[in-house]
């Protein structure tokens, strides 16, 4: 169900999927950093079971980090991540993330875009908006901080 709705969103988006062994993401930008989102779909709160909207949770990771399985798959995998965010932390995001016929409103993905396009795109950049020591602390207090950022600036 979610590699599938990641192919839709694709589809629908134009964007580059990528394969990870247990879930799909579209790649919104690739540079030094993959920012990405990994999508899924929730019924919506009173609605009809196939009433849904979109979440999922932004990831960065370094390309560097990106690493392919095994031969015949064509799947990655990564050993570590640079921030780990659910979409259910901007609620700017809710607005167009109703599926109606198979698509999302442009301005859900949008709203993404203007995200993921907010974070730095190289380790330096990272250091300097976030610490010294923003690599060395737990994966929460990653996401903690950035979603500190990301709100300051909606």
């Amino acid at each position: 169900m979610q590699r599938k709705l990641a192919a839709q969103l694709a589809i629908q988006s134009g964007l580059e999927v990528v394969s990870f062994e247990h879930f799909d993401c579209l790649v919104f930008e690739r540079s030094e950093t993959l920012k990405m989102l990994s999508p899924h779909s929730r019924r919506m709160l009173g609605g009809r079971p196939q009433d849904r909207r979109v979440e999922g949770d932004l990831i960065v990771i370094f390309k560097e980090d990106l690493e392919r399985l095994r031969p015949p798959s064509k799947r990655f995998k990564f050993g570590d991540f640079v921030t780990f965010m659910p979409t259910a932390n901007f609620p700017s995001t809710i607005a167009g993330s109703a599926i109606v016929e198979g698509e999302v409103d442009q301005d859900f993905l949008g709203k993404i875009h203007e995200l993921l396009k907010a974070l730095p795109d190289s380790k330096a950049e990272w250091i300097s908006k976030f610490g010294e020591d923003f690599f060395s602390r737990t994966p929460t207090d990653r996401c903690v901080a950035t979603v500190r950022y990301l709100r300051a600036r909606e």
